[in-house]
């Protein structure tokens, strides 16, 4: 698979595959909230741990769009931006989403 994904043609496809299913600049947006209904059905009523790294390739959010979340989640939800991880966080910072984590459900009802 790393051979194959290391031909720009082939790793601009797979990554193309992500960024149809996730348009950042529509996120949170009237049109976006309702295409999520539709989808969905409704918005989780859990409370929900969102976290997103600020080098993320794949979903590239801002803090605006990240501090949205929440709004479509349960209460006691929380979203954060990370800054210096990116897509596969738990992988470039263990200790720091596992704190994160950890603190999130001990918080939790």
């Amino acid at each position: 698979m790393k051979d194959c994904l290391r031909n720009p043609a082939h790793f601009q496809t797979a990554l193309g595959y992500y960024w149809g299913q996730f348009d950042p600049t529509r996120f949170g947006s009237p049109e976006w909230v309702e295409e999520q209904k539709a989808a969905w059905g409704y918005d989780p009523p859990q409370p929900t741990l969102y976290l997103h790294g600020t080098n993320d390739g794949c979903h590239g959010l801002d803090q605006a769009q990240v501090d949205r979340v929440p709004n479509h989640c349960g209460p006691g939800s929380v979203a954060e931006l990370i800054e210096g991880v990116g897509h596969f966080m738990p992988v470039e910072d263990p200790t720091g989403i596992n704190r994160r984590i950890l603190d999130f459900l001990e918080r939790a009802p």
